[in-house]
């Protein structure tokens, strides 16, 4: 998985694919009435979020083993503003 922007802005093809992608488990839930998605450790009992939490998540595309996710990224405890993130998602065939 790769984020697509940095603060709301959409990073060049060159940055995107210069960015390590984040390996773990891509998990799409609703709390309160809003969509959200989260990248957790697999192997973790806890679940810890590897990235800042997606709100109002939407999945836009999907082809082959990839998917689009789009939504609203906001500063841990929501201390600022919220910015627009898109993820890239890679789906691992076992």
């Amino acid at each position: 998985m790769k984020r697509l922007r940095n603060a709301g802005k959409r990073l060049s093809d060159l940055d995107i694919g210069r960015s390590d992608f984040v390996q773990g488990e891509v998990r799409v839930y609703g709390m309160a009435g809003v969509i959200m998605a989260s990248v957790t450790n697999a192997d973790s009992q806890v679940g810890a979020s590897l990235l800042p939490d997606l709100y109002h998540a939407r999945l836009i595309t999907m082809h082959g083993h990839g998917m689009l996710l789009y939504g609203e990224e906001r500063p841990q405890g929501d201390a600022g503003p919220s910015y627009v993130q898109e993820w890239s998602v890679m789906v691992e065939r076992p």
